[in-house]
């Protein structure tokens, strides 16, 4: 049976993608199986992955819905967007939880030849990181040779002001992306010795943020633009920086009432702590 991809192509209908992506959930291999039975039930011929991926959401959401969250995380991601600015502040949050010194830059930083900006900068041990936030607006977007290549020029001007002393020295460059690198960005990248953070890279975004549930507030699919700008605001990006907050602490800060508040708190419980 076909179904028909984003961009077009007709693929063979494939359970074990939808086997793969929910063990990313950490979901249980009874669960997995019941959802995959249910879906395949209902899967027709040159049925979108999108409508796809819409029904097992709804099966999950019907067994546990923290794990449909957990499930949800690509798209929310893409509501980081749809500039980037949202997506650094993310990147920042995440490395904070694993114990960097991570922040969005407010002032450009001086190279050698002129200024740049750069989306955001991670210290720990003594080791200073740029990092270049690449959002993507969609799923089929990568981040192309042209892209990681303008990275490096502005990473080697950056080493050359630092030297000149005209910007504080950065020991690593980093290139974070949602979406995917092309074949020819991800092998300059990796022979110019950037650490190369992807989708599905050897260290991929997925892994580091499902390793210690830094999922983002967007996670929850029923959170409105304009409350994710009030969180955003205040720099609260993480579901885990919202649990065990008081609620009313929390909705003074937001200007959100506080019953909406307490059920966001229990929605970011159930996608961080909910065992399948």
């Amino acid at each position: 049976m076909k179904i028909i991809k984003s961009y077009g192509e007709r693929v063979e209908y494939d359970p074990d993608k939808i086997r793969h992506s929910l063990e990313r959930t950490g979901a249980s291999k009874e669960l997995i199986e019941h959802v995959i039975e249910r879906v395949s039930r209902k899967v027709k011929e040159g049925m979108t992955t999108r409508r796809l991926y819409t029904i097992v959401r709804r099966e999950l959401r019907r067994a546990a819905k923290g794990i449909a969250f957990r499930y949800n995380l690509r798209d929310a991601l893409l509501k980081l967007g749809p500039a980037g600015y949202k997506f650094e502040k993310y990147v920042s949050s995440v490395l904070n939880a694993y114990q960097y010194e991570a922040a969005v830059p407010k002032n450009d930083y001086h190279g050698i030849c002129v200024n740049h900006e750069v989306d955001v900068v991670a210290s720990k041990e003594d080791r200073t990181v740029m990092i270049e936030a690449k959002f993507r607006n969609n799923f089929s977007d990568s981040v192309n040779l042209r892209d990681t290549m303008a990275t490096w020029a502005r990473w080697i001007d950056l080493s050359d002001g630092a030297k000149a002393g005209k910007c504080p020295r950065f020991d690593e460059l980093w290139i974070v992306t949602n979406g995917r690198f092309s074949d020819r960005s991800l092998q300059y990248g990796l022979c110019k010795g950037i650490h190369m953070v992807g989708w599905s890279t050897k260290e991929s975004l997925s892994r580091l943020v499902d390793h210690a549930s830094l999922y983002p507030i967007t996670i929850l699919d029923d959170l409105k633009p304009w409350e994710v700008n009030r969180f955003s605001d205040r720099n609260i990006m993480l579901c885990r920086e919202i649990v065990g907050r008081r609620p009313d602490n929390l909705a003074n800060r937001l200007g959100l009432p506080k019953e909406r508040v307490k059920e966001i708190i229990a929605n970011c419980q159930a996608a961080i702590q909910e065992k399948p």
